[in-house]
């Protein structure tokens, strides 16, 4: 049977093809099941499509799932054997036409799979497979079949690999999500508010609030290259290896080396990491290492300062030599301590947002709390493009208090 619309044909192909892509939030033996019921239901016609069933390949057996149709029941969990001949060469083409002139084909074969005498069959999915087949009436046209059920076949196969993807990452960003401190520590005498924005489910963005005493605050900011999945993992990797550094009484310097060299040993494309890490006493006294980061804004009242003693970023050479560098931080000063993605913020022609707005909406906002400072400088950055995030953003203020 040729299509007697093609336009019409067509735009209905698309929506279904479209609902497929947009789908969201459904169990993938749920989206197999709906597109079974569509294409019998919705294209019956024109595809001269008269039943179908889907099956879900386990353990080398074909096992129904659904059925649409078919005028001989089969119970749900009915099995085919893959050593079959016919679902051999299904599985070989991935998009096959069963009829009598099929090599090995048993005539029983069309009645047990689709409860018909001439079928067509696809298998979709990768880690996970499946099989959509369907029972043809008189008048099909093997072109038709073919073209429809493999462009069915791309897109359904398509948004099953997106739906694995989408759940490693959102898995993944469980993982770093788990990592960010699940709530600002409370710190006698301060303020302290921090916040990240992610270009992509997972980051390279970072930042962590280590309490080594009741008189000391471990005080982490860094960005590892690249964005994604791999900046992600690295992440990990070096939230967790500062941790262990720091809460073993080990020295802020031979700590930072140690993570160095465990990061120089690290296989992941991605193996550059910038880190601002500090210990802040309650009296106000600050040391800290400057590795390759932006350099945090000290502000007080006789000025700005920006904290830059250090070394090199983490992870490109062996070994590296990191500098203490010490200040303090008055009653009612502030730390601000970004990343790239604050400052590198361009507008359409290519101005950045830069150091120097960043210090004006700070100077301007510098009698607020933590909280309000750090909503100020985001909304600033965002005021200054409308565009989405080109690269994760981290912004983390401590604010001293003026009394206490």
């Amino acid at each position: 049977m040729a299509i007697s619309d093609p336009k019409t044909f067509y735009r209905k192909l698309d929506a279904l093809l479209s609902k497929i892509q947009i789908a969201s939030g459904v169990k993938h033996q749920e989206l197999i099941s709906t597109v079974l019921r569509d294409l019998v239901e919705e294209f019956g016609q024109e595809l001269s499509i008269r039943n179908g069933r889907a099956y879900e390949i386990i353990g080398g057996e074909l096992v129904l799932i659904s059925d649409r149709k078919s005028p001989i029941a089969s119970p749900q969990g009915f099995r085919l054997s893959m050593d079959y001949p016919p679902v051999r060469l299904l599985l070989q083409h991935r998009c096959y036409i069963f009829d009598a002139a099929t090599p090995g084909i048993d005539p029983a074969f069309e009645q047990e799979v689709v409860g018909g005498t001439t079928s067509a069959a696809i298998v979709v999915g990768g880690e996970r497979e499946w099989v959509l087949a369907f029972g043809l009436a008189e008048g099909w046209e093997r072109e038709t079949i073919e073209f429809s059920l493999n462009a069915i076949r791309n897109a359904l196969g398509y948004r099953l690999e997106h739906e694995w993807l989408r759940a490693d990452l959102e898995e993944t960003r469980t993982i770093q999500r788990s990592l960010f401190p699940d709530r600002i520590p409370l710190f006698s005498g301060y303020e302290i508010a921090a916040r990240a924005e992610t270009t992509e489910v997972v980051g390279g963005d970072f930042y962590d609030f280590i309490p080594l005493d009741e008189e000391v605050m471990g005080i982490a900011v860094g960005d590892a290259s690249g964005h994604g999945l791999p900046a992600a993992l690295l992440v990990r990797d070096v939230v967790t290896g500062l941790r262990m550094g720091v809460e073993k009484d080990m020295k802020i310097t031979p700590a930072l080396r140690k993570l160095n060299a465990v990061i120089h040993r690290s296989t992941l494309s991605t193996k550059f990491v910038s880190l601002f890490y500090g210990e802040l006493e309650r009296n106000g006294n600050f040391m800290y290492v400057n590795a390759g980061h932006n350099p945090p804004f000290l502000v007080l009242d006789r000025g700005v300062f920006r904290l830059d003693v250090g070394g090199s970023v983490l992870g490109p050479l062996p070994e590296i030599r990191f500098k203490r560098g010490f200040a303090h931080i008055d009653r009612g000063g502030l730390l601000v301590a970004f990343s790239d993605g604050i400052i590198e913020r361009a507008n359409r022609k290519g101005e950045q947002f830069g150091e120097a707005r960043l210090q004006d909406t700070i100077l301007a906002n510098r009698g607020l709390s933590a909280k309000e400072i750090l909503d100020a400088v985001f909304r600033a950055a965002l005021d200054h493009t409308r565009s989405r995030w080109e690269d994760d953003a981290t912004v983390v203020v401590v604010r001293r208090l003026s009394s206490r």
